[in-house]
Parts: C-alpha cells; sequence; structure tokens
C-alpha cells in the first residue's frame, strides 16, 4: 500500500513506474501527478507484466495515457479496479492506453474522468475505463462520469481492436465523437456490450447496444447476450462460481470478486 504524492516526468506510478513483473493485491491512494506521458495511478508503464487484484484511489493527472490504475498496458490488467479522479490527454478511469495486444478484463472504474483542453487547446481520447484500446477488453464496466472535447466514451475513447461483454453507465460529455459506450471504432469489434442511454445522457455509440435504466438492471440483457451471469439475493451476496452477479431488478450486473 502506498499513500504518497508521486511527481514525475514520464513512466511515472503510485507505487511502481515501469512493470515488468506482477503487482498483485496492492493499492495507492496518493496525488500521481506528469507534465508528460505513461501516467497511472498505481503503474505508470505495465510493459511485460501482471496486475492482478488490485486498485487505486487518489487524483492522476498528466500528458497522454494517463490512466487511473494503469497508463499504459501492454499485458495483463485483471480483477483490479479504480475510483480515482483522472485528468490528461488520452486518459481513461481505469487504463490511459490498452496498447499491442494487452488485456483488461474482470475490472472496474468509478472515478471522473476529464479530458484537459489546456494540453492540445482540446482533450481527446477520454475513456471511462480506457482511452484507447489496441487489445482486448473483456467482462469490464464504467461507472465514471466522463468529459472532454473529442472522441469521448462511456467505456472507450477510440477502439481498433476488441470489446467484449462489457457495459457503462457513467453520464459521458463531450463535443465531437462522443459515444455512451465507444466514441470512435476503427476497425475494431464490440460484442455483446451495453450502455444505459437514460444516465449517460447519450442516445448513440460506435459500437454496443443502447438499452434504459430498467433494462440494464435486467438480467435478460445480458444473459440473453450469453454473459456468465446469475441472480443473487442481495447486493452484499457473491456468487463466485459466474463472473457477473447482478440482483435482478434492482442493480447492475458487478463482478463477484469485486469487494461488498
Amino acid at each position: 500500500m502506498v499513500n504518497a504524492s508521486v511527481l514525475g516526468h514520464e513512466n511515472v506510478g503510485g507505487l511502481v513506474g515501469d512493470n515488468g513483473g506482477t503487482v498483485s493485491n496492492c493499492y495507492a491512494t496518493g496525488k500521481i501527478s506528469s507534465n508528460h506521458w505513461n501516467v497511472g495511478g498505481l503503474v505508470g508503464r505495465n510493459y511485460a507484466g501482471t496486475v492482478v487484484d488490485s486498485y487505486s484511489n487518489g487524483r492522476v493527472s498528466g500528458h497522454s495515457a494517463v490512466g487511473g490504475l494503469v497508463g499504459i498496458n501492454i499485458r495483463t490488467v485483471r480483477n483490479s479496479h479504480s475510483s480515482a479522479s483522472v485528468t490528461g490527454t488520452m486518459v481513461g478511469g481505469l487504463v490511459g492506453v490498452n496498447w499491442y495486444d494487452g488485456t483488461v478484463s474482470n475490472s472496474y472504474s468509478t472515478g471522473n474522468v476529464t479530458g484537459d483542453e489546456s494540453v492540445y487547446g482540446y482533450g481527446e481520447y477520454v475513456g471511462g475505463l480506457v482511452a484507447g484500446n489496441n487489445g482486448d477488453i473483456t467482462s469490464c464496466y464504467s461507472t465514471s462520469t466522463v468529459t472532454g472535447d473529442r472522441s469521448v466514451g462511456g467505456l472507450v475513447g477510440v477502439n481498433i481492436d476488441s470489446v467484449n461483454n462489457c457495459y457503462s453507465t457513467g453520464s459521458v460529455t463531450g463535443d465531437e465523437y462522443v459515444g455512451g459506450l465507444v466514441a470512435w471504432n476503427e476497425e475494431g469489434t464490440v460484442n455483446n456490450s451495453f450502455w444505459d442511454t437514460e444516465t449517460s445522457g447519450q442516445p448513440t455509440s460506435y459500437g454496443g447496444t443502447g438499452k434504459n435504466t430498467a433494462e440494464m438492471k435486467n438480467i435478460a440483457t445480458f444473459s440473453g447476450a450469453g454473459w456468465n451471469i446469475i441472480t443473487v439475493g442481495g447486493s452484499r451476496e457473491r456468487n463466485p462460481v459466474y463472473i457477473w452477479n447482478i440482483v435482478d431488478g434492482v442493480t447492475y450486473p458487478f463482478l463477484s470478486w469485486q469487494p461488498v
């Protein structure tokens, strides 16, 4: 655990600047800032390693490739989450950039994500979970409030590869290329994924299926799309046999591993 303020140039993280090993069962809560790139609440650059069962909760700001948990991911992020508030360009609530076949799975973000117009004169590539995806995102969600100028998405700003079995519910605000789930999809795929058209304030997305809030809290929406999901009796209950749990008609889906 780290609770400290960190200021650096590039590859700046609350716990690790450049990770090529395994970061497991760790968290950071401080203020992380940089005037450059690859800035993360926990790890700046996850080059050849794994980040698992970890989280961040603080304030993260940087130039580009800025993420609540990881700035740039080139390998694996799994079973992790962030509630950090994140500011920059190419900025995501969990991961700034998921690159070169990196994988992000079974993870979520809840902190505010803001594209900073002071960097280039606009806040570009802003995602509730990931700003720019050139890898695989599977079984993830975001409830983050997302604000920017261009390429602003509730889950992903720009998708070049694949998004599978994901959803977003946060408010999304932008000026150009704005989507409830994905702002811009460039030759990528978005499969069995959804966004809340009411809470996001966005009726359209470059991929995914829009549902109203009642539909987003109905297990049939997700089981009908082939999700590994089961109903539980309350929001404090967990059935770890399934990836996803839901209190049918009451909650959005949540990951069975996530804290109560």
